[in-house]
């Protein structure tokens, strides 16, 4: 446990001051894999404590304590460990695994809000528990794979980027039922030159037993000060997704952004349309 002097507004909140605050950080965490005669599961556990204490001058010590799990579900953006050293990083626990960390040269990443996008990466926003391994970038190539559980969801890929342009590719298979376990394959680049940049995107998803389905995208941002413009258009079969937004920086720490996106998959009861807007502060 390590102790941490707060001297922030924050602790107006506690009704306490920065002298007064004494703010301990503490906990543990678990990577864990329980392997049966049926399955394997990996899990996460455990939990992060943050406790504030202070002392009156009567000689009363006033605690107040706040335990946080440590664990993968719907409550925490991510969970996990972090081991990382000269031969590279390697994470375990519920969080993105490495090919989604390692697909920025992809449009998709650039959109604001991308709840609609039809998205070229392999096996989408894998958040599922994951074993994940990135290696050094050795003149601006990088190696990286990724597995859950059983091997369900696995890939591996490689990166290279240097000075505007960045090149990816990614093979790997992503589990699903009998009818939409796929094998998928992408390939990405993106360029930038000055307040520009340009990117695109293919991926190709060869469901096992079935059909192929491919997907592209392109797109691309401007960026004038303060105020960024983002495009984006990509097509998944007989389904279409196209988008504008901005983002404007305000002041430090302090944004507004707005996009408008309409996807069309040739049926009204699933095609949608969204406007979106938000205003966004960061500590």
């Amino acid at each position: 446990m390590r102790k941490v002097l707060l001297a922030t507004t924050a602790l107006v909140a506690m009704s306490v001051t920065a002298a007064q605050a004494d703010i301990s950080i503490g906990g543990s965490a678990s990577f864990e894999i329980n392997d049966t005669a049926s399955a394997q599961a990996y899990t996460t556990d455990g939990s992060i404590v943050f406790t504030s204490k202070n002392t009156t001058d009567s000689g009363l010590t006033l605690t107040a304590a706040h335990d946080m799990k440590f664990e993968g579900s719907a409550t925490a953006n991510d969970s996990y460990i972090d081991i990382a050293g000269s031969f590279g990083s390697l994470r375990l626990g519920n969080t993105d695994d490495s090919l989604d960390r390692m697909d920025g040269a992809l449009p998709h990443n650039w959109d604001i809000e991308g709840s609609l996008a039809l998205q070229a990466n392999v096996g989408g926003d894998q958040t599922e528990e994951n074993i994940s391994f990135i290696s050094p970038n050795i003149s601006g190539v990088t190696l990286y794979g990724s597995t859950t559980a059983n091997g369900d969801t696995n890939g591996m890929g490689i990166s290279y980027s240097n000075g505007p342009v960045a090149l990816v590719y990614q093979a790997g298979r992503v589990d699903g039922t009998n009818t939409t376990r796929a094998d998928e394959t992408m390939v990405g680049a993106s360029f930038s030159a000055g307040a520009f940049k340009v990117g695109a995107g293919h991926n190709t998803a060869d469901v096992i037993g079935g059909g192929k389905t491919k997907t592209n995208e392109v797109g691309a941002t401007y960026t004038m000060g303060e105020i960024t413009l983002v495009g984006l258009q990509s097509k998944s079969g007989a389904s279409k997704y196209n988008s504008v937004g901005i983002s404007y920086s305000i002041a430090p720490g302090f944004s507004f952004s707005a996009e408008s996106a309409e996807l069309n998959t040739g049926t009204a009861a699933t095609s949608d349309s969204e406007t979106y807007m938000g205003l966004h502060v960061s500590f």
